[in-house]
């Protein structure tokens, strides 16, 4: 995952306008998407992933051989969706540690954290072919990156256009 991370991070989803949001993210934090609350696409891909949340769950629970690389994302602090690695399956709760740096100081890379599942806003896992799964709000993002960093995450991710 490190080279996910240096390419997308984190994806910030506020009421606020997107300008408005970057102003408040740090300036060092490039790797930080800011998206309205509002983003129909965005909306979309966190519905997509709620509703395909059984199959990411059956996953977590009995992962099949060559399966790597188990993440989910919540809102940390109620805006910043942030990926989550080591995941565990416990009841109505998913469980594992911050996999990003978090933007906000409250919160550190390698936290525990337990998470509603009501919560989730996106999930993924790498196949035993090697294509990343699940992934819907990176599908969202990419088209909002510059193109030679939108080809590295596609390249990463295994997605062949």
């Amino acid at each position: 995952m490190k080279l996910f991370r240096a390419l997308i991070v984190a994806l910030a989803l506020t009421a606020a306008p997107a300008p408005l949001l970057a102003q408040q993210i740090p300036p060092d934090r490039e790797d930080i998407v800011p998206v309205s609350q509002q983003d129909p696409k965005m909306n979309a891909a966190i519905a997509e992933a709620q509703r395909t949340l059984p199959r990411f769950l059956a996953v977590v629970d009995n992962p099949p051989a060559g399966v790597s690389e188990i993440v989910f994302k919540y809102p940390l602090g109620g805006w910043e969706h942030i990926w989550v690695s080591k995941v565990e399956h416990k009841g109505d709760r998913l469980v594992g540690v911050l996999d990003n740096e978090p933007a906000q100081d409250e919160y550190r890379m390698g936290q525990r954290v337990e998470v509603p599942l009501a919560q989730v806003s996106d999930w993924g896992y790498r196949d035993a072919s090697g294509v990343m799964q699940g992934q819907f709000t990176t599908r969202v993002i990419l088209d909002m990156l510059p193109p030679d960093q939108a080809d590295r995450v596609r390249d990463y991710m295994g997605w062949k256009e």
